[in-house]
């Protein structure tokens, strides 16, 4: 449909009304002649439809035979339109221009996305495929899809498959990064398992090695946990890897303090500037400072971006000065400060008990926490090659 309605456009078409006579008639005669009518309507007994140029020139005869009397309504189409701008030759000039400018565009890459990234950047994708030759106004038909995805793939080492899409003028790269292998340790070198904390022993799982602790006991930062040291069944003993699962009750404490005056930058003046890019084209919009923060704005249709896009740069003068919080501000920024500081130190714990305090007077504001967590404080400890000397001296 929408094809048809283009191909009448291009020909051009009338609009017209015939009244009185014979519409039935009419019509017949219309079509016994092949003159095409469509959007045929009636109205108070007048008929309204559409034809080409061609059959409204034969249309006349018709009319005369049936008693209608036909009047036109409106001319459409291009062949209309050019006539009626015939004398403005620029208008026509820039109607074959911007048409013969759509046609190179549409065999362009106009807009170029990533999807399927988490570690590696667009920004760094896109780079390497520019330096590829893959870039905003390239030709898509002039690209070796499978020679620059090796190309790309061989650039961007922390990738593990890529492809490459070109729907029209949209370049679409799919990328899957390498999933990063844990390193193996070596598990050659015997070792201990001590407490990293103070804290009472609730579970104790020795996986290798030779339990010395018992649950419930309570040790100290450094105490030996699980050793090393296996005792074979001749009697004999062999030095091993400890490994194992110790679980203890330990005490936390963590506190923060913000003061009621802050060092602050303030903004005194901006100074704004703009960058139009157009596919590879950049012009800048006055002058633009090195170190002014940019911001690019794109036109997004459907999905689809425009090859034209608006940086917007903005130059910040500040200066440093001293700001003083209110004593709701002071409060709402150390209990801030406070539970960040929870969730870095305490985030693998798991909290049995917990008690918070707030202090603040005109000055500052302080809070504090006491914590009773239960968490793995199992920490290996490699021997020395002096204490194994002294144990098989010792045997």
């Amino acid at each position: 449909m929408l094809v048809l309605k283009f191909i009448r456009f291009i020909l051009g078409y009338v609009s017209f009304s015939a009244r009185g006579g014979f519409p039935e008639r009419f019509i017949n005669l219309c079509r016994l002649r092949g003159i095409t009518l469509w959007e045929l309507k009636s109205r108070d007994g007048v008929i309204y439809a559409c034809t080409d140029r061609s059959g409204y020139r034969r249309i006349r005869p018709v009319a005369k035979k049936s008693g209608m009397t036909v009047r036109i309504k409106k001319k459409s189409g291009l062949p209309f339109f050019l006539n009626r701008h015939s004398k403005r030759a620029g208008v026509i000039v820039g109607i074959c221009c911007c048409a013969a400018v759509l046609c190179i565009l549409s065999t362009r890459i106009w807009s170029i996305d990533v999807i399927g990234n988490s570690r590696v950047s667009s920004e760094e994708i896109i780079g390497v495929f520019s330096e590829l030759g893959i870039r905003k106004g390239t030709a898509g038909n002039k690209i070796n899809i499978n020679a620059v995805e090796i190309a790309a793939l061989r650039k961007l080492p922390e990738l593990s498959w890529l492809n490459m899409n070109i729907d029209g003028s949209a370049a679409l790269i799919e990328v899957r990064e390498r999933v990063e292998t844990p390193e193996t340790e070596d598990n050659g070198e015997p070792s201990d398992i001590v407490a990293a904390r103070d804290g009472q022993i609730v579970i104790l799982r020795p996986f290798n090695g030779t339990q010395e602790q018992k649950i419930g006991n309570p040790v100290l930062k450094g105490d030996l946990l699980i050793s090393g040291i296996e005792e074979n069944r001749d009697l004999t003993v062999s030095f091993c890897r400890a490994k194992g699962y110790v679980v203890a009750r330990t005490e936390r404490s963590i506190g923060f303090s913000q003061s009621s005056k802050i060092k602050a930058k303030t903004a005194v003046s901006q100074k704004k500037s703009f960058i139009l890019d157009f596919l590879f084209f950049s012009v800048p919009l006055g002058k633009i400072p090195d170190n002014a923060y940019r911001e690019k704005k794109e036109i997004r249709i459907n999905g689809v971006t425009l090859p034209v896009a608006l940086t917007e740069c903005t130059l910040t003068d500040f200066k440093d000065g001293e700001i003083k919080l209110s004593k709701e501000k002071t409060k709402l920024l150390a209990t801030l400060g406070f539970f960040e500081s929870c969730t870095e130190q305490l985030r693998h714990l798991r909290i049995e008990e917990a008690e918070i305090t707030l202090a603040d007077d005109e000055k500052s504001c302080s809070v504090g926490g006491k914590f009773v967590c239960l968490e793995n404080i199992g920490e290996e400890r490699k021997k020395m090659i002096e204490q194994i000397d002294a144990s098989e001296n010792h045997e």
